[in-house]
């Protein structure tokens, strides 16, 4: 963690705070000399009942309490900014000393079944590597984030979406661009924004709160809603027959109209305005029901894309993103005007005045209209807002983590290399770093060696580090090169009663899917410039010693020979012979206490050689066993 960002968010904190405390006692006062006026108007004007010629002195208090008003409004709405920034640089803070790492949130909401290393290296959940970056501002940005770190291999026209029926979903088409070449085009653009700390301020301020709870599919649910053959005819239609009874109690007013025909007239007008509105109701409130809770999205999102294009920016990345953002304004100004009705529709002042006006169906009107010219440039907007929100989180990341490298993008065969290689999601004064290689000459490591060595933990640091730097963040190491990688993973594989599944099928199963993700398009022996990383812990641990073997050396003949490279961990010892297989290219490393006498005295460093040592009656006498 570095102390350059350290000490600029502890400057800032501070003047936040100190700002808080001046506009909050500024607001108090100015709220007190409020009242004070208003009573002394009160009374004044309360005199001047009795008083006539003293009346005119109320006029003071009024003039002073209107005047004031304003004044503090602007001192409660500094105060307000203050504390919403104040809060910003709080929780910076306790990611970047490590006392918070996490957002609070877990990204569960997009969990996708049978992913290939989404629960093995705790991407989704609590403790993630989702919640430790989940630094963005809306709903639609985290499915970004989510989308992104779940899928970096995708690789799609500008604006980036992912493949239909991911997290992101969306109509995208693939682009004749490479995953390396994305890969560099995400670091350069989160390099750019890693010391861009006041867009990161004007972007917490976007917005009435701190985060916007909207589920992130509201957009999409309300874009895909069904037509509902609302015509701008039917507007008219509403707006003549209101004109028609305003018009009628107006002439009534100014005695050009009798006051006698004015209720039944008017009464008829009114019933057949209603029994309009009664048969569009049905297709007006299916409109209204998806564009209920839009209205704060809406603005965010029209702010923030005027944030974007205000900017200055070189990475070509962020260039596309300021160019879709392009012809947003006006549009979403518009919209956000309907939407506005729609929210206010639903509170107690306004239902009435907005059934006599059909406020309701002149939104769902204005709505279907305007997502009939507009409705697949939204797609592209809020698609290029959750974009730049999951990069700024990167970027976030990245200035908090200085001590973090960008792995450097290799071509050729398969490539992970680290020295000193570390778990992104362990606090760097308690984080063990390992020097990990895996290339053409070491296709794969076998780690031996007894329980709670590390062994997991390094795997997991592998997998985690390399979606990291796939995704464009710097990752947890000293240095490092990768080439454009495909994760597999089998970590964490338990039994399943709701499927009638154990775990040895559950773990067959996910590595059958991990073979085919190395045999599968984009394998080696298809593209030279894409590779397999598979990362697998107790392999086959469910069957005897003999199985055990002849099926671990089957998959890894499968993986090595479709050019994948990766690490798997066993106790069993037997399993080390498969290292020495000549033309498979393994390499036998291990982990455990370098203490003779002491088995648990771990250090979770990676030796190599096999290990010969065992832990297991140690930790059952621990237990008393």
């Amino acid at each position: 963690m570095g102390e350059s960002i350290r000490g600029e968010y502890e400057r800032r904190r501070a003047a936040f705070a100190a700002e808080f405390d001046k506009m909050s006692a500024r607001s108090s006062s100015l709220t007190l000399m409020l009242l004070g006026a208003a009573g002394l108007f009160v009374y004044l004007a309360w005199q001047g009942f009795t008083h006539l010629d003293h009346a005119w002195w109320a006029v003071v208090p009024l003039v002073a309490a209107v005047g004031l008003v304003p004044v503090q409004l602007r001192a409660r709405a500094a105060a307000q900014r203050a504390m919403r920034l104040l809060d910003v640089y709080e929780r910076g803070l306790g990611r970047v000393d490590g006392s918070k790492p996490q957002s609070g949130h877990t990204g569960e909401a997009f969990h996708e079944d049978g992913h290939l290393y989404e629960r093995d290296l705790n991407i989704l959940g609590a403790d993630s590597i989702f919640g430790m970056l989940a630094t963005t501002r809306t709903a639609v940005g985290q499915r970004a984030l989510a989308g992104l770190l779940l899928h970096p291999e995708v690789v799609v026209t500008s604006p980036r979406g992912l493949k239909p029926g991911s997290v992101a979903g969306g109509n995208v088409q693939a682009e004749a661009r490479t995953l390396q070449s994305e890969v560099h085009a995400r670091q350069a653009a989160v390099k750019e924004l890693a010391p861009m700390l006041d867009l990161r301020e004007r972007v917490a301020l976007l917005g009435r709160s701190a985060f916007e709870e909207l589920p992130a599919e509201s957009f999409d649910r309300w874009l895909d809603t069904a037509r509902g053959g609302l015509a701008v005819w039917m507007r008219w239609v509403f707006l003549a027959l209101t004109l028609a009874w305003v018009a009628l109690i107006v002439a009534a007013l100014l005695h050009r109209a009798d006051f006698e025909t004015l209720p039944r007239n008017v009464g008829a007008l009114l019933a057949l305005q209603g029994a309009f509105a009664l048969w569009l109701r049905p297709r007006v409130m299916a409109e209204i029901e998806g564009a209920q809770r839009l209205a704060g999205q809406t603005n965010i999102l029209r702010d923030g894309l005027k944030l974007v294009q205000e900017q200055k920016f070189s990475a070509d990345l962020l260039l596309r993103l300021q160019k879709d953002a392009e012809g947003e304004e006006r549009a979403l100004k518009s919209l956000a005007g309907s939407l506005m009705l729609v929210e206010q529709r639903a509170k107690e002042w306004y239902y009435a005045p907005a059934l006599l006006l059909a406020v309701g169906s002149h939104a769902a009107i204005s709505l279907e209209a305007w997502k009939r010219e507009h409705g697949e440039a939204m797609r592209k907007w809020v698609r290029t807002w959750a974009e730049f929100e999951a990069l700024l989180a990167l970027g976030t990341y990245a200035a908090e983590h200085e001590k973090n490298v960008y792995p450097e993008m290799v071509e050729g065969e398969a490539t992970f290399v680290a020295e000193g290689l570390a778990h992104p999601l362990l606090a760097a004064s308690v984080a063990v770093r390992n020097d990990v290689r895996l290339d053409a000459q070491t296709r794969f490591l076998l780690i031996s060696g007894s329980n709670m060595a590390g062994k997991s933990t390094l795997l997991r640091a592998v997998g985690c580090n390399a979606v990291l730097g796939l995704v464009g963040a710097p990752i947890g190491a000293q240095s490092a090169r990768m080439s454009a990688l495909r994760v597999g993973a089998s970590l964490a594989l338990v039994d399943s009663l709701a499927e009638g599944k154990s775990k040895f099928l559950a773990e067959v199963e996910r590595l059958r899917d991990i073979v085919a993700l190395a045999e599968g398009p984009g394998s080696r022996a298809q593209d030279p410039e894409d590779g397999c990383l598979f990362l697998i812990d107790e392999i086959f641990s469910g069957t005897n010693s003999a199985d055990r073997r002849a099926a671990a050396e089957a998959v890894l003949r499968a993986l090595i020979r479709s050019g994948a490279i990766g690490a798997l961990s066993t106790h069993d010892l037997a399993l080390a012979e498969l290292a020495e297989v000549p033309e498979l290219g393994g390499l036998n490393v291990h982990m455990a206490s370098p203490v003779e006498d002491d088995p648990l005295a771990f250090d979770y460093l990676l030796k190599p050689g096999v290990n010969r040592t065992t832990n297991a009656l140690a930790i059952v006498r621990m237990l008393g066993l």
